[in-house]
């Protein structure tokens, strides 16, 4: 009886609820539409999305007004909350981060925003429990690129991401990355205990770069939202200055003062494969000091958990 009851609530409620949800994601497209100046930037990957969020919207603030969504605000009602609660009038760029656990997902949240650019920031194996394979996780972030396609936007790739560039024609995107027959190309890089330092060649052009930010990942997002700025019509000293003005994003690579003159690198948000092997890199820059990590291991990495936290204890960097 308890178990029909329940299924009577639901079938009762869950009609209602779409309603509701229908009525609110066309208010949104509504609110959107409205503001025929707008430019809507996507931004998704398997990691690096949330972090490339806040570094663009903080360089696109040197010249437009910028609203992002907030904190994780990535699936299609937090993003339909951020423009019904958040967007103004005068809101020209909605830098728009889009998440995923399941194909479709992505292409969910572009039929309601309608993205006019586009950045795919990596594609990895995360979310493997639901996605299953690693050709899944790439179809789903590149239905961010089919969107903006439709609309004749322009693509920005992560080229250092491993999955991404064995499944591409360079020549149908905007590459940034480490390579130097990308677009953008990150060279010269240099850590301290203070941050990084690196050059982007863009074009013919070169800008030097200083940034509190730790990690070869973290310059290869600011690298990324760099050829963003750059193609909307910042300048080299917009650029550089939103860049050494930069803060860490919280528990991502975020580097703090301990006690006895050490240092703490807390990047405790979230692990995957290749991040954590980064702040490995990172970890190991800091020359002679004696070091520790600290960490629980991966997750929801399905049937490949155990082998990816092998590979990541084994690491020998230090």
């Amino acid at each position: 009886l308890p178990f029909i009851l329940v299924y009577i609530c639901w079938a009762v409620c869950n009609p209602i609820e779409k309603a509701f949800t229908r009525y609110y994601i066309n208010d949104a497209k509504k609110i959107l539409k409205s503001n025929k100046n707008i430019k809507v930037i996507g931004i998704t990957g398997s990691y690096g999305k949330t972090t490339s969020k806040f570094i663009l919207t903080r360089i696109l603030s040197e010249k437009y007004n910028v609203l992002c969504t907030p904190h994780s605000f990535n699936t299609p009602m937090g993003v339909v909350r951020t423009i019904r609660e958040s967007l103004k009038p005068q809101t020209q760029i909605f830098v728009c981060e889009m998440g995923a656990k399941n194909k479709g997902d992505i292409k969910e949240i572009c039929d309601i925003v309608f993205p006019d650019m586009g950045m795919i920031t990596s594609v990895g194996p995360q979310h493997l429990e639901t996605f299953k394979t690693t050709d899944t996780v790439f179809s789903t972030k590149f239905e961010l690129a089919d969107a903006v396609k439709q609309k004749g936007g322009e693509i920005f790739i992560n080229g250092d991401s491993k999955e991404i560039a064995d499944r591409i024609k360079k020549g149908d995107y905007t590459v940034y990355g480490t390579d130097s027959d990308n677009n953008c190309v990150i060279t010269n890089v240099s850590c301290t205990r203070y941050g990084s330092e690196f050059t982007l060649k863009i074009g013919n052009e070169e800008i030097k770069l200083v940034t509190k930010l730790l990690g070869m990942h973290s310059i290869i997002n600011i690298a990324g939202a760099v050829a963003i700025a750059y193609s909307l019509g910042l300048t080299k000293e917009e650029i550089a200055f939103a860049v050494a003005s930069l803060k860490s994003t919280e528990h991502r690579l975020e580097l703090k003062n301990g006690i006895n003159g050490s240092l703490l690198i807390d990047d405790a948000y979230n692990s995957n494969p290749e991040g954590c092997i980064d702040a490995v890199h990172t970890l190991a820059s800091f020359g002679d000091m004696k070091k520790a990590i600290i960490t629980p291991g991966l997750i929801e990495l399905g049937d490949k958990e155990y082998e990816y936290n092998k590979r990541f204890s084994q690491k020998k960097q230090l």
